[in-house]
């Protein structure tokens, strides 16, 4: 067992509520990852729907309300075929999210969404955001076992989607 999979299992040990779960989360994706804004989306059962549990921006980006997923190549890659996507530069995400105005005016050009998923599903997605160019593929190893520490989380969330 290597250093980052004995944390993520010490957060299992100690869970003691959502909050305290998201708040390690967070601090490990910093020290593993860093990032300038940092979000966790659960998504409906039906997979129409997301909902925003975490953010490190929540002006911006405020946490509760549904909204229903877009029919792009970014849900497809990542709600359907249950991979993570990963744009490392602005025209990338001017393409993909409609939101790029908002992404960029924070100085964020660089995005990996690390799905979650279950039992063969996307149950959700951990969008990590920061500068140009960013983004490794050692981030994505990493997040790829970080991502396991959420799914209880998420599963217990989701029956918040309305």
């Amino acid at each position: 067992m290597n250093k980052l999979e004995k944390e993520i299992y010490n957060i299992y040990l100690k869970y003691e509520s959502h909050e305290t779960v998201i708040k390690k989360v967070v601090a490990l994706i910093r020290k593993e990852i860093g990032f300038k804004l940092l979000t966790f989306m659960i998504f409906s059962n039906n997979q129409k729907f997301a909902k925003r549990i975490y953010s490190s921006d929540e002006n911006k980006y405020p946490i509760g309300k549904s909204k229903k997923l877009p029919n792009n190549y970014w849900a497809v890659m990542t709600v359907q075929k249950r991979r993570s996507f990963v744009g490392n530069n602005k025209k990338i995400i001017e393409k993909y999210f409609y939101d790029h105005k908002i992404i960029t005016s924070l100085g964020c050009e660089a995005i990996l969404n690390q799905v979650v998923t279950y039992n063969k599903k996307t149950i959700g997605c951990i969008n990590i955001l920061h500068k140009k160019n960013y983004f490794t593929k050692i981030h994505q190893e990493k997040m790829n076992i970080i991502s396991k520490c959420v799914v209880a989380l998420f599963l217990d969330k989701q029956k918040e989607i309305k």
